[in-house]
């Protein structure tokens, strides 16, 4: 059972009182949709199976009549002054009702007066004289543009529930689980968002959570602050970092530190100047310890009273501080993720149960209640329920032409039978090299043993490589060695590492990606000396370096033909890297069964999107295309991945100009058929197929292109991959640009094939093949070698 989220009786929030200090200007969603979907096409498909199924979606009525009513108030004479024109509207309360939003022009009431013209009458506060308002009706807002007001409506019922805002989300303080062992808590709590759907006005709502740690970011620097390079350490585990401080409930990304101030530190406030110290004693209670600790730095972003953007520095306390997401080190740790996951990671059920409390909550309180009820508005009591499909389980070819068909259920995983077969296409291993530490030597012997062995099973003729042995394991020794043995004649270099460094692994990479070109596999000296699993480790790197030679592991059925598929996406560097550079990454298949991929990259600056450097990419991906099959392709399908809901505009508009521009580049007459689908994974969007034990995950093909789809958007979810934990999360997919016209059974059939062909993973994936391979690239490139890779790797998956 869960606890209330409710907090005291009354209106202690202060989330009813009046809404007056509202505005629809500072209400903008990022939700608001630019891309138009045609109204006269029918965008459901028919293929499939049909299947019962609910999401985390609710349905929010609105009472005949009600609405955003906008009226334009002019004042007679003229009053300048904003809070004045809203005491001069309330002497009317009793006529407009108490529950309006005014600007200090524009009223906004949620039911439509009896005149499209009405004159009130106010009596000035200050010398008594007579003012004469006007409210003039203008319009009934559409509900695309009452959604922004909404979800402020809806914040506010999330305060009524004394939920905390921490980022984007809200968050139950009295929920918290407490994790002793790893000192960490989890703090449960909601998403959520209100928008129009195909099936109407609904509320997505999602189960959150926060992992918080119970010390604080004085004892991280503490327990950091006893090695050497003390600095530097602090600085790279904390800059980045979001913090909560618990004493006003707000979170923080730490952008600096400044190790020349701290408590003692002096500002102004106001006419006076007053320490950290004071302060905070002062205004909050609390006494600070350490007087000697520097301080974070927060460069928040507001806007001056002219409203032009500025940065403001805030000065946080670390003994005040706690860290509120997950560090590198904690991801790291299999032990702290285990426990963290039994907590977070829900079942269909729980999510189910989670989403019925908050309705409850919401429904059987008055305060949350009336907040939305004032407007019109009423939730629903269950999830939304609908008809979906299953598409049919692909069929997977490997080498000798042999068919596997995925059982039902299991569709999505064919792992024993890639080893059980040839691979598809399998060029020899003749000259490689190992490099490895003398330490190493055994477990390096076993498993080039054990390649030669399991690499003859799936088809691949293995040599004897050149076995290099290095007197120890500096970064200097590995690029030493390298750079002796690359010849003109090697097909691959092996690397055993005996520990996990980054740099190491970065210098090698660049070596072998840039400086020297060749296909490269770096191992974990560990990864190979677990003799029990030796083989099925060997297994799956064998297939990794099938497939960096240019070699192709399985295929399916593609029925289309001189058809050239793109992917596209983008890294973005985080605060604190060394490079203030974003990569944009480009794949595009050569050959019709899709097992050849040809890659591209682009350096820009630090959260620049792809806009300025499309046609450099199209232009080598049709120039590769061209020298591959000796004509251009006929059709072209762009599969964009990393594009939020606010930058849907910025693909549809200027996105689609680039590539259609590009084709004039080629050839003046050449027209290809484009067609451009946006990936979004990072939704939070829930699926639940209904079971005889209530609900179940959706089986992998399920198909949703009704009901919860945007009204606006030619649109579709698929749950492609398979989990053994927790809820699966589907795919959103958002067709902007179809100058093929294709039919919508088409387009989700393919995309649900190229979820079969990421080379990396004998199984489906989230998004197709060519989005998971440009992830590849640019994390490679983004994280590690941070130069363009040299173009003879081009058609290779050597980033794998």
């Amino acid at each position: 059972e869960q606890p209330s989220i409710l907090g005291p009786s009354g209106d202690a929030a202060g989330v009813l009182g009046k809404l007056s200090d509202l505005t629809i200007e500072d209400t903008v969603s990022s939700t608001d949709i630019y891309y138009q979907k045609p109204k006269s096409t029918l965008r459901q498909g028919t293929e499939g199976k049909p299947v019962q199924l609910s999401a985390n979606y609710i349905n929010l009525k609105l009472e005949a009549g009600k609405g955003l009513f906008n009226y334009e108030v002019k004042f007679n004479p003229d009053i300048d002054s904003r809070p004045l024109r809203r005491k001069l509207l309330n002497q009317h309360l009793q006529a407009l009702g108490r529950t309006k939003v005014f600007d200090g022009v524009i009223l906004y009431l949620p039911q439509k007066l009896k005149e499209d013209s009405t004159i009130f009458e106010s009596t000035h506060p200050m010398d008594g004289s007579t003012v004469t308002l006007t409210l003039i009706f203008k319009k009934q807002q559409s509900m695309s543009e009452n959604i922004p007001f909404f979800n402020v409506l809806l914040g506010r019922v999330m305060r009524a529930l004394s939920l905390v805002r921490i980022g984007q989300h809200s968050f139950n303080p009295k929920g918290i689980h407490a994790v002793p062992q790893h000192k960490l808590e989890v703090w449960p709590g909601y998403v959520t968002t209100i928008n129009e759907y195909v099936g109407g006005l609904k509320l997505c709502i999602d189960a959150k959570h926060r992992v918080m740690r119970t010390e604080t970011v004085r004892d991280m620097m503490v327990n950091l602050g006893s090695k050497p390079n003390m600095r530097d350490l602090i600085m790279k585990e904390l800059i980045g970092l979001s913090v909560f401080t618990r004493y006003n409930n707000k979170s923080y990304c730490i952008d600096d530190i400044d190790w020349d101030k701290n408590p003692t530190y002096v500002f102004e406030k106001g006419d006076a100047k007053i320490s950290l110290l004071d302060y905070y004693k002062q205004h909050w209670n609390l006494q600070i310890k350490d007087t000697q600790q520097p301080l974070l730095v927060n460069c928040a972003k507001t806007k001056s009273s002219t409203g032009a953007p500025q940065e403001q520095l805030i000065l946080l306390i670390p003994e005040l501080c706690f860290v509120a997401n997950l560090t590198d080190s904690i991801r790291s740790d299999f032990r702290i993720m285990k426990d963290l996951d039994a907590l977070t990671k829900m079942s269909p059920n729980a999510r189910r149960d989670v989403f019925r409390h908050f309705v409850q909550e919401v429904r059987n309180n008055d305060i949350p209640r009336q907040i939305l009820s004032e407007w019109g508005l009423q939730l629903e009591s269950d999830l939304v329920a609908f008809t979906g499909r299953v598409l049919e389980p692909e069929e997977i070819t490997f080498g000798q032409n042999k068919k596997f068909r995925p059982p039902p259920h299991k569709p999505a995983d064919w792992g024993s039978a890639v080893c059980r077969n040839h691979m598809l296409r399998t060029p020899h291993l003749n000259h490689w090299c190992v490099l490895y530490c003398q330490r190493d030597t055994r477990c390096t012997e076993e498993f080039v043993g054990m390649l030669k062995s399991v690499s003859k099973a799936m088809g691949m003729n293995v040599r004897e490589p050149r076995i290099i042995c290095l007197r120890d394991d500096r970064t200097e020794t590995y690029i030493q060695e390298l750079r002796r043995n690359i010849q003109q004649n090697i097909n691959l270099m092996v690397i055993v590492f005996p520990t996990n460094r980054t740099d190491r692994y970065s210098a090698v990479k660049r070596v072998c990606c840039v400086e020297m070109p060749v296909p490269s596999q770096a191992i974990m000296s560990r990864t190979i000396s677990r003799g029990d699993k030796l083989k099925s480790i060997t297994e799956k790197i064998a297939l990794q370096i099938n497939c960096k030679l240019g070699g192709a592991l399985w295929a399916l059925a593609i029925p289309m033909d001189n058809c050239m598929i793109c992917g596209i996406d983008v890294y973005h560097g985080g605060i604190g890297q060394s490079t203030n550079r974003s990569v944009a990454g480009f794949v595009a298949s050569l050959d019709k069964l899709l097992t050849t991929w040809h890659s591209k990259i682009c350096l820009q600056g630090r959260h620049q999107e792809l806009v300025d450097m499309l046609q450099i990419c199209m232009i080598s991906a049709l120039k590769a295309y061209y020298k591959h099959n000796k004509r251009y392709p006929d059709r072209i399908i762009v599969y964009r991945d990393g594009v939020g809901d606010g930058q849907i505009e910025t693909v549809a508009k200027y996105e689609v100009k680039q590539l259609l521009a590009t084709f004039k580049n080629i050839e003046p007459s050449y027209q290809p058929t484009l067609t451009i689908i946006i990936v979004q994974k990072r939704i939070n969007t829930r699926l639940f197929a209904k079971c005889s034990m209530g609900l179940e995950n959706p089986l992998p093909g399920t198909v949703v292109d009704t009901c919860i789809t945007r009204a606006s958007l030619y649109d579709f979810f698929l749950v492609s991959q398979n989990v053994r934990m927790g809820t699966v999360s589907p795919t959103h997919y958002i067709v902007v640009y179809d100058s093929k016209n294709m039919k919508v059974e088409h387009i989700q059939r393919l995309t649900y094939k190229l979820c079969h062909l990421y080379y990396n993973w004998p199984g489906t994936v989230k998004v197709p093949a060519p989005c998971q391979y440009a992830h590849k690239l640019v994390s490679l490139v983004g994280q590690n070698i941070q130069l363009e890779p040299h173009q003879s790797l081009a058609d290779t998956l050597f980033y794998l």
